[in-house]
Order: structure tokens, then sequence, then C-alpha cells
């Protein structure tokens, strides 16, 4: 079974309501909308989960393609979503 906050996290990650740049600049609580991993675009949900060209790779051990769609994200399991943002500087995870 997960656990109450690890199950937080993953739905914090499904739905965007978490400490991503392009929420707290939406709420006037950031200067900068731009991902902290590769700066390439604002770091929302979908950008660490399906774009972002900093967790390709991790990706691409998870699921076998580097990027997704939302559609493919339908089925993953919400543990294989934290364990992507898991370890890197976002500090949004263990």
């Amino acid at each position: 079974a997960m656990g109450k906050e690890k199950l937080r996290r993953g739905i914090g990650l499904l739905t965007g309501h978490m400490p991503l740049r392009a929420h707290l600049f939406n709420l006037g609580l950031a200067e900068q909308k731009e991902c902290r991993l590769c700066g390439e675009e604002g770091e929302d949900n979908l950008h660490l989960l399906c774009r972002c060209p900093a967790l390709a790779c991790k990706r691409y051990k998870s699921w076998g393609h580097m990027f997704m769609t939302p559609m493919d994200l339908e089925n993953a399991k919400v543990s294989s979503l934290i364990s992507l943002v898991n370890n890197t500087r976002l500090g949004l995870t263990e």
C-alpha cells in the first residue's frame, strides 16, 4: 500500500497542484515559471511528466519513451510517476 504522503505527491503530479514553478507563478508566489531542470518552458506537471528533456532518460527507463503525451500516462502507475521526479533538484519528493 502507498503511504498518505506518497499518494498526495502522486495526485499533485497528476493534477499540477503542487509546488511547481508554473503553478506558484500563477498564484503570485514565484517570480519565474521556467523549469528548474531544463529552463526551456513552464514547469508544470505535464512538462515534467511528458516533455522535460532533463528527464528524458528517466522516462525511457520507466516507459520506453523519451517523450510522451498525456494520453500515454493514462495507464501509468502513480508510483512510477513519483519515481520519475524522485532525486531531482526540484525537491518535490523524498
